[in-house]
């Protein structure tokens, strides 16, 4: 009797966990965003012979703060997957863009501190500084560094079948001195624009990530993957002071990119990021970022005029 009530009670336990996980699915897929992203990452194509699946490398890693190191190297950052509370996903216009704004909303007041609306903020050294400022491109987003390390990442879903290319401006007021993303001990830089890659079947804490930079040293065109995380391929895509402290247009085929680095076709895209840091060198660094933009074809300008701005 007491093997029929035990064998009972364990096939309880197991019926309760496979009830809650089942709710837990049905409440993720009942949102139509959420289905299409999670559903539509099963149907990306397979890697290519002999390429490194993301799964078996680290995750994207980024310097944190201390007491949260995992090991000798930075801990795993994993990219927030479900959109927060109050965010829109940015959806393509009837143009065809799919913008991505440094604020959802424009505040009453310009300059205004603080983490724009639509954006999270990721403190992995130090204190962010960062506001939003009236500029020449439009509305700007200023973050500046002081021996610190911070992100700020926000939901996109991009197929890049459709809207592979990438374009925005930013300027570089001030880089950190002896920053070069080539070592791990000086992996500064002063503008960071990164295109996060969920990957199923754990999206929320797995990424495959491609990130584009103004580094103080390496030279334009170098590409690499990152003395940081195995699973973060860096592209140097403007070096020096080239065009230090004046805004400069960027634009990416972000699928070919990834096609070269990673080895074979891209996924969908499911968040952005802008990064800062000079905490490796203890130096100071300062930039400032316009919207980001997808699109279907190189050389469209999307850019917000000026006198828009309040």
């Amino acid at each position: 009797m007491r093997r029929r009530r035990r064998g009972r009670g364990a096939g309880a336990v197991v019926a309760l966990v496979l009830l809650v996980l089942a709710a837990g699915a049905a409440v993720l897929l009942s949102n139509p965003r959420h289905r299409a992203f999670y559903l539509g990452l099963l149907t990306r194509e397979a890697p290519a012979p002999g390429a490194r699946d993301a799964l078996d490398r680290p995750r994207f890693r980024l310097p944190a703060p201390p007491g949260f190191a995992e090991g000798p190297s930075a801990p795993a950052v994993a990219p927030t997957a479900a959109v927060a509370p109050g965010h829109r996903v940015p959806l393509a216009d009837p143009a065809g863009f799919i913008r991505v704004p440094v604020a959802d909303r424009v505040p009453f007041r310009l300059p205004a501190e603080g983490v724009p609306a639509g954006w999270e903020l990721r403190e992995f050294t130090g204190r962010a500084a960062l506001e939003l400022v009236r500029a020449e491109p439009g509305l700007a987003l200023r973050l500046r560094s002081v021996h610190a390390s911070f992100a700020l990442y926000r939901d996109v879903i991009v197929d890049l079948r459709e809207h592979p290319f990438l374009a925005w401006s930013w300027r570089v007021v001030r880089l950190p001195a002896g920053g070069d993303v080539r070592q791990r001990v000086t992996d500064d830089e002063a503008a960071q624009v990164y295109v996060i890659f969920p990957r199923w079947p754990s999206p929320l804490t797995a990424s495959d990530v491609l990130g584009y930079v103004w580094d103080a040293r390496a030279p334009v065109g170098t590409q690499l993957v990152s003395p940081a995380a195995g699973n973060v391929r860096v592209v140097v895509v403007a070096s020096g002071r080239v065009g230090l402290d004046a805004w400069q247009r960027q634009e990416r085929n972000v699928a070919a990119d990834y096609l070269a680095l990673f080895g074979r076709q891209a996924p969908r895209v499911g968040q952005v990021a802008l990064m800062i840091d000079s905490d490796d060198t203890r130096g100071e660094a300062e930039a400032l970022f316009g919207d980001l933009v997808f699109s279907r074809k190189p050389g469209e300008r999307t850019e917000t005029p000026t006198s828009m701005l309040r």
